[in-house]
């Protein structure tokens, strides 16, 4: 699926923020949004999820994107809130994995057999009759992104997915993502993480104050310490010891 957003400006009812995207074309493949607080990333993640309303400035395959949802949304694009709480409501790890695709009103064998290797697939297996909100912090999160993915949607949101997970879990979630986008699969997350950045993506897109201010690769966007200024960022501790040893160029990273 490829996305198209072409003069796109939303503005919250009484208040000053505003998003304003003039041009911006997003293909299948990992895309990785950075920048401060409240610099507009979750809101942008929410108009491409369509839950807040774009009108025809953001397009799927052609299509205005609450027209290309109209049908099959949950199996063309999922989203995972950055906090579960937002999102978790059923009473057990596993209707909570099985609760989208009973929406999607897939046979029962098929949604025993996709719950089945989603427990698997996340280390959830132990906690299947669970209540999420018994479950770690870390825990509830891969329930979160478990939920996201469990239909194979083509377009996968992720607001920062990597957040309170402790390092297994960042290595599995990593692996995954990893296994969907070898299969052409679109996943768009929101980052913190500038070791993982560095590690993972070649290219990202920083947000400020409502507006896409860089897209390019991850080196370039170190090297600019300007910017860097500007979008409260470090860079990764690897190219900071890099700079601190004098290597040239800089080591992005060890992987």
């Amino acid at each position: 699926m490829q996305i198209k957003i072409k003069s796109l400006h939303y503005k919250y009812p009484e208040t000053n923020f505003s998003l304003d995207i003039p041009d911006l074309t997003l293909s299948p493949g990992l895309i990785c949004l950075v920048g401060q607080n409240g610099s507009g990333k979750s809101t942008l993640l929410k108009l491409l999820a369509d839950l807040l309303p774009a009108g025809d400035a953001i397009k799927a395959d052609g299509q205005a994107l609450s027209e290309y949802l109209a049908s099959g949304r949950l199996s063309k694009i999922a989203y995972a809130f950055q906090d579960p709480n937002d999102q978790l409501f059923n009473s057990s790890v596993e209707k909570e994995l099985a609760w989208s695709m009973k929406q999607a009103k897939l046979p029962e064998d098929e949604i025993a057999r996709r719950t089945e290797a989603a427990l698997k697939e996340f280390g959830l297996a132990e906690f299947r009759d669970l209540n999420p909100y018994d479950l770690s912090l870390s825990g509830k999160k891969l329930l979160t992104i478990a939920s996201a993915l469990v239909l194979d949607p083509e377009v996968c949101l992720l607001d920062e997915p990597l957040m309170s997970l402790d390092y297994p879990g960042r290595c599995l979630v990593t692996r995954l993502l990893e296994k969907r986008l070898a299969q052409g699969k679109t996943v768009i997350m929101i980052t913190h993480d500038m070791d993982w950045l560095a590690e993972n993506c070649q290219e990202v897109y920083a947000m400020s104050q409502g507006h896409l201010v860089y897209h390019g690769p991850v080196h370039q966007l170190f090297s600019d310490q300007e910017l860097l200024d500007r979008l409260g960022l470090l860079p990764a501790k690897t190219w900071q010891l890099s700079q601190l040893l004098g290597l040239k160029p800089e080591v992005l990273s060890l992987k």
